[in-house]
């Protein structure tokens, strides 16, 4: 685990409406370079455990996603696109691809989880020439009627109330995610944990939902739209899916067995602790970053 300090940084985009990238950095800056992609509805500062994991060799950029923690929302994201919401990924695409270019990264690497997976997907078949390879985790597979289930109920509104109810709704779903999928099924069979979470990894959480307010589910649903294996069957990058049995998503995960994915794509085993997990993601992204690409 590496001690270097963590930086927080803005980068400025747009020209005829700039707005503002929010993110942290560790790791010395000749290093080679892994993007962090956070899960919904959280920011960068999730990262910072799989930063102090790899910053001892590498140059770690974990940014909030548009909308999200520090971040500035999309500029396209005004009252009519909150109303009826993309289901596409590609302004977020396009925000990395400028993110990077401002930057003047060279051929990083890509990391991302859940949402962040789907981004990185995206971004890898948009501009295969960008990057070295990408690492995901909780990249899912949700089946058509599933998800058509999950999405009815899984963004409710949280537009604040003045009786304060909006922050009770918001406990529950911060707290329920870490025991239930989709979190508001409290059906044993829907049951994917049982440990102990502190109360303040669900405040963090909490958090996470009101700091991006009203329009926490724009990239989050999104991103459930596209977890398919069709959107992974076409990137052409070397990519690993790591996998460990503790995963929330794991039974979603597990169903990318089944899907004809091709070879440059390779599903990588973890173990169930924090340190197994981060072995598996420290060995993937040092393989990627060979020339290679091995």
């Amino acid at each position: 685990m590496s001690n270097a300090p963590v930086f927080k940084h803005y980068v400025t985009l747009g020209s005829d409406k700039p707005w503002q990238i929010h993110y942290r950095s560790q790791g010395q800056e000749k290093l080679p370079v892994i993007i962090l992609l956070h899960a919904s509805p959280m920011s960068s500062a999730i990262m910072l455990p799989i930063m102090n994991a790899l910053s001892d060799s590498f140059r770690v950029i974990a940014l909030d996603t548009p909308g999200y923690g520090q971040s500035d929302p999309l500029p396209q994201n005004d009252v009519v696109i909150a109303q009826t919401p993309s289901t596409s990924l590609q302004p977020y695409v396009q925000a990395l691809n400028e993110f990077i270019n401002a930057l003047e990264l060279e051929q990083p690497i890509i990391y991302g989880s859940a949402t962040g997976a789907q981004i990185a997907i995206e971004y890898a078949k948009a501009h295969p020439n960008t990057i070295k390879g990408m690492v995901l985790e909780n990249a899912a597979w949700f089946k058509e009627d599933e998800r058509n289930a999950i999405l009815k109920q899984y963004f409710p509104d949280i537009k604040a109330q003045k009786d304060g109810s909006h922050l009770a709704l918001v406990w529950k779903m911060s707290s329920q995610l870490f025991h239930y999928f989709p979190w508001f099924d409290t059906s044993e069979e829907a049951r994917v944990g049982n440990a102990d979470i502190p109360a303040q990894v669900i405040q963090d959480t909490l958090m996470g939902y009101l700091t991006a307010g009203e329009n926490y589910h724009l990239a989050y649903r999104a991103a459930f739209m596209n977890e398919r294996p069709e959107q992974l069957s076409s990137v052409t990058v070397p990519t690993h899916i790591i996998r460990w049995p503790t995963s929330l998503l794991k039974q979603y995960v597990d169903r990318l067995d089944e899907a004809d994915l091709p070879s440059n794509i390779q599903m990588r085993p973890a173990q169930a602790s924090i340190e197994g997990r981060f072995a598996a993601l420290k060995a993937s992204v040092q393989s990627l970053s060979q020339p290679s690409g091995e």
